[in-house]
């Protein structure tokens, strides 16, 4: 019999995904971050793609503690848009 081993996801890659759903979602706070974090641990163990025997709950914990991580991309993604926006759709004046 062959046994397959599947590569768990590492906290860099659900980093990624999860900061990526919490902008989707207009995430703005750590409490909503966590619940973000914890919704995606659930699902990839449901889906069998992160192992119940990994220290789930550290993964959880680690990942909820990227909040100042997440916020500080999202603050530097939000100011470069603005800046972007602010010089495409500056109109010229009519007086």
């Amino acid at each position: 019999m062959i046994t397959m081993k599947l590569d768990t996801l590492s906290n860099a890659e659900l980093f990624k995904e999860i900061s990526e759903l919490a902008r989707e979602q207009g995430v703005a706070t750590k409490d909503v971050w966590s619940e973000l974090v914890s919704e995606a641990i659930d699902s990839h163990v449901q889906l069998g793609e992160l192992n119940e025997d990994e220290d789930i709950e550290n993964k959880i914990q680690v990942l909820s503690d990227m909040w100042e991580e997440y916020e500080r991309e999202a603050d530097l993604e939000m100011r470069g848009n603005i800046k972007e926006e602010s010089s495409e759709d500056s109109p010229e004046r009519e007086y």
